[in-house]
């Protein structure tokens, strides 16, 4: 077998594409050189990039653990650098599928989730939720604090995700919006609700030009004004509101937490990912309620460490 060409034998190949993906110069510098311990172990054991199958890259986790004396935890992170580095060779057209792509070593009994919220519970908060005020601004605030429930009881929306969103990003008459990707998510498309609709042409029309003119934006082009602590005001104002219509609500993190949940109950795991924006398929398998000790098919099947 020819040796694979590799990119990543080059930094400069892997960092672009590792600040391409918004990762940050720490992140970077930490998956370079889990990399180079990787690359490490295949010249050890006289293999190459092409080489790499299921079964070696178990045989490296039980090195890292046994040789290395690295903890589950630990171990995990070094395979999905490994993963990452895969994608990368992907993208650059050198191999064709990701061996590290299903790997995750079981550990710990993951903690169940509690204090959930069901669909029908998220909905009636967002019907629940006032928007009449007799001042004009602060009726106007209510409406753009409603759109924003919206985003965060329908697409499970992030606080990051929700500063860096823009106008054109929806797309009223298909009824969806595209969610873009940060550092820790990625990018997604999602439908919005038939109920979300009417406020948000208010909104775009009506709303946010008010609000633009009183709060001095100039030419900002962000769906939702404000800063990222001004957004985090935003959205701890409407929690704190909530509590007068369920007792349960504690977080903005529970509320995400339950469209996860929900969403998996419908959904397979694969899809949830993508609607959750998560980067690892292990973030989505922390919400699978029904038996933590089997959260993925591979893992139930593979135990590579005891």
């Amino acid at each position: 077998m020819n040796k694979l060409k590799v990119c990543g034998d080059s930094p400069r190949g892997y960092e672009y594409y590792l600040t391409k993906n918004q990762y940050s110069q720490s992140t970077i510098t930490v998956h370079n050189l889990r990399i180079k311990r990787f690359k490490s172990w295949l010249k050890m054991y006289g293999l190459t990039e092409t080489q790499l199958d299921y079964g070696s890259l178990l045989q490296y986790a039980k090195y890292l653990q046994t040789e290395k004396s690295y903890q589950r935890s630990s171990v995990n992170n070094e395979l999905r650098a490994v993963k990452l580095y895969y994608d990368y060779l992907i993208d650059q057209g050198e191999i064709g599928n990701n061996p590290a792509e299903q790997v995750t070593i079981r550990g710990a009994r993951t903690k169940v989730i509690s204090n959930l919220l069901s669909e029908e519970e998220l909905e009636d908060l967002y019907y629940s939720y006032e928007i009449g005020h007799h001042d004009t601004f602060f009726k106007a605030a209510k409406l753009r604090d409603k759109v924003v429930l919206g985003f965060m009881v329908f697409q499970g929306i992030t606080a990051v995700e929700l500063y860096r969103l823009q106008e054109e990003y929806l797309q009223l008459r298909k009824g969806k919006i595209d969610i873009p990707g940060t550092r820790r998510s990625n990018s997604r498309t999602l439908k919005l609700q038939p109920v979300q609709i009417m406020e948000l042409m208010d909104y775009l029309h009506e709303t946010r030009p008010y609000l633009a003119r009183k709060i001095n934006t100039g030419n900002s082009e962000q769906l939702i004004y404000g800063s990222l602590d001004q957004l985090h005001t935003i959205t701890g104002r409407i929690i704190k509101n909530l509590k007068k219509y369920n007792r349960k609500i504690c977080s903005y993190g529970q509320l995400r937490s339950s469209i996860i949940v929900n969403w998996l109950k419908r959904y397979n795991l694969r899809q949830v990912q993508y609607m959750a924006g998560h980067r690892y398929i292990s973030s989505t398998e922390k919400y699978v309620q029904d038996d933590l000790e089997n959260l993925h098919e591979i893992v139930n099947t593979f135990h590579p460490l005891k």
